[in-house]
């Protein structure tokens, strides 16, 4: 991804919703932690599992949570916490104008 784009309003972020969008075919998580807003991948760098589905998504403080094989990470840097996954989530830089929410490159 080159540069800035948008993908939400900041009014329709809201602090432990996780909202999905598509960027460029890409899905991208979006949601508000400790008044900032976060973005990063919907895949699971373990298997290509989806975080969120329908909705549904295992969020915990600053952790998401990949339902097919236990794997945790970080949101804020895409850290590994619990494996099996080794590599790293991707995760994207967050700009606030007004009330348009951009993401770019991490």
């Amino acid at each position: 991804m080159e540069g800035f784009a948008k993908i939400a309003d900041r009014s329709d972020i809201k602090d432990g919703t996780l909202t999905v969008v598509e960027l460029q075919g890409e899905e991208i998580v979006v949601t508000e932690l400790d008044g900032d807003v976060v973005a990063f991948s919907n895949l699971c760098s373990h298997e290509d599992c989806t975080f969120v589905f329908e909705g549904q998504g295992q969020l915990e403080k600053n952790e998401i949570y990949c339902d097919c094989h236990g794997s945790r990470f970080n949101i804020v840097t895409g850290a590994v916490l619990d494996p099996p996954a080794t590599e790293p989530i991707v995760t994207y830089s967050v700009r606030i104008e007004g009330n348009d929410v951009l993401v770019g490159p991490a």
